[in-house]
Order: structure tokens, then sequence, then C-alpha cells
């Protein structure tokens, strides 16, 4: 489970590779998928569309309840991606490709993750002015990078046991001590960024905030009462409060101690922020945290996103699966 959106009686919620709609008691209402589209972070439902963080290839693509791509963002085409980024990032397709899900990029067999997810697109907002703001969470700087696309090139030649020689060869390191292959590749943090990326609505890319030397992708903008608004600065742990429209930086607060992730303004204008396992009770006005609570004692498991359900929703079902044993969608994709 990882997005949850709400437009009036329908909540969309996504996992990795699917976003699923239910009405306000919960009856399914539909299901879509795209094979472009994967790593589902935040989603935004709309309409009869829903707008969605693909991170694992970079885009952000708004669907039809059909499933079909009516609009999308390529972030790896952006000028300021381009600009900010530490080494070459190109589009892995081109439009066509894009639409007709050229690759299936829920397949891991399909791609190179490492290579794919180079920016990490997880969260949207559009701020009352009609602008778009995007996540680009992290930009990564891989260590190695040149022995990693080695490695994928013997892959493809099957030579992928001459790999540790040449390592050891290129790198001149100690007898023994080269990796046996580059899968998971660390972060250089002292160059990966976060930035948020304001598009506007003639389509220019303008850069909001920008975020140095994290380990981690940023995750969730949100738009608070007062339309400020809130980013969490994962990597160290810090709650951004800004002006969405003029990028101005009210204040930028420690309150996690693990991975923030997920963020929801409650009606008293306290903030609910997730902290791994943990969940965060804030008043950013009194700078001041007034509870924690542990939601599982399971340190794997962690929270992506938080939302309130309106009063007129019956809570979810203990079980999804079972409610989907019992009760159909309408329609299928």
């Amino acid at each position: 489970m990882k997005g949850i959106s709400i437009d009036g009686h329908r909540i969309a919620i996504a996992n990795a590779s699917t976003v699923f709609v239910y009405d306000h008691l919960w009856n399914p209402i539909t299901y879509m998928w795209h094979p472009s589209c994967t790593g589902i972070h935040d989603i935004e439902l709309k309409n009869d569309t829903v707008w969605v963080t693909s991170s694992r290839n970079d885009l952000l693509i708004c669907l039809d309840f059909n499933g079909n791509i009516i609009d999308y963002y390529d972030l790896r085409d952006s000028p300021l991606v381009k600009k900010n980024a530490a080494h070459q990032i190109k589009p892995l397709l081109h439009e066509r490709q894009i639409i007709n899900g050229r690759w299936d990029f829920r397949d891991p067999r399909t791609h190179d993750m490492a290579i794919t997810d180079s920016l990490h697109i997880n969260s949207l907002v559009f701020p009352d002015n009609g602008d778009l703001l995007v996540s680009c969470g992290l930009f990564r700087v891989i260590k190695d990078r040149n022995l990693h696309n080695i490695n994928n090139n013997l892959k493809k030649n099957s030579l992928t046991r001459a790999l540790p020689k040449i390592y050891q060869k290129i790198e001149g390191i100690k007898k023994g001590s080269y990796p046996e292959n580059f899968e998971a590749l660390p972060i250089s943090s002292n160059k990966s960024i976060s930035l948020l990326l304001r598009i506007s609505k003639n389509g220019q890319h303008t850069s909001s905030i920008k975020l140095m030397g994290c380990r981690f992708p940023s995750h969730s903008i949100r738009i608070l009462h007062d339309n400020s608004a809130i980013y969490l600065n994962t990597s160290s742990g810090e709650i951004l409060h800004f002006h969405p429209e003029t990028d101005q930086i009210y204040s930028s607060t420690q309150i996690g101690r693990t991975f923030l992730r997920g963020a929801r303004q409650l009606p008293d204008n306290t903030l609910l922020i997730g902290d791994n396992n943990e969940m965060i009770h804030y008043d950013m006005n009194g700078k001041q945290i007034i509870s924690k609570t542990l939601i599982c004692e399971d340190i794997t498991e962690a929270i992506f996103d938080i939302n309130i359900l309106p009063d007129d929703f019956e809570l979810p079902p203990i079980s999804f699966i079972d409610l989907h044993k019992q009760k159909l969608p309408v329609h299928q994709t």
C-alpha cells in the first residue's frame, strides 16, 4: 500500500503498480495499471483521472479509469533536471513508447533500476495558482557508475564471470576485496540532491526548492490550510515549511529520527507525519511534538502516505484481499 487520495465520495489507493478506486462504503469501483507506470508513490485523484508518480522511470502520469495515459511529464527531459544532474540523464523512451507501454516497468527484468530510477519522482501537488509542484526526491549520483555499465554489458554477452578480474585491474584494489556484482550501488550523498520542480500552466519549468547532500529521497509535498506548504527532508529528518508560489522558506525543523515520509494536516492545523514505522503528531506553530504512535513493531514496515477519511466514509476493511474476493469491480482493465 502506498499513495492515498480522496475526491468526493471516492478514494484511490495504490500499491507499487496498480491504483484501486473505491466508493465511500469501500465498494470497489475499478482498478487500473499501465506498463509504463510502477514504483508508485503519491497519487492524486481528480474527477475521473488519477495522477500517479512513477518513481521507477521518473515519469508523472495521468491515467483515466481504463488505464490509458491521457497526459504525462517525463521529468528526465526537463531542462532543469539536465542542469542540476551531476551526470547525464536521458529520457528512457519516446512518447509513443511510453503511451503504448513499450517496456513493462512492472517487471524488474526489463530494465536496470540503478539507471532508470535517477530522480525518484514521488510526490505532487496543485497549488491554487494552477502550477504543478513535483518532487524529484533524489538525483542519484552513483559511485562506480561506469563499472556498473561495464557489468551490464558483460551480462548481455554472458561474460559476467570476468567482472571481478576486470574490476580488480581497473581499481587496483587489494586481492580478494572486490565485489561479485554491482546491483546495489551506493549513493554519493555529498553530490545527491532533492529538487522541487515547478511546472506552470504554460509548461515552463522552474526550480522551487533544492536540498543538498541528500542520502535518501525527500518526500510528501503538502499544501496546508493557510496555503503555505511543507516538504519532508527525509535525509535530515526535517520538515521544511515554505510558500509554494514564492518559495520563501519559513522554517526547517528536525522532528524525525528514521525515515520521514507521509504527511497530512488535521482540522486543528496540527500535522501527522510518518517516520518509518512511527506516526508523529506535530504542532508546527509551537514547534512541538505532541505525541508519537508506533504503527507496527516490525521496523521493515513503514508509513508511505497519510490521509483523513471524511465523516461520511466507513472505516476501511481489515483485509482488502477478502474484500476483493467478495466484491468484484464494476469494470476491470
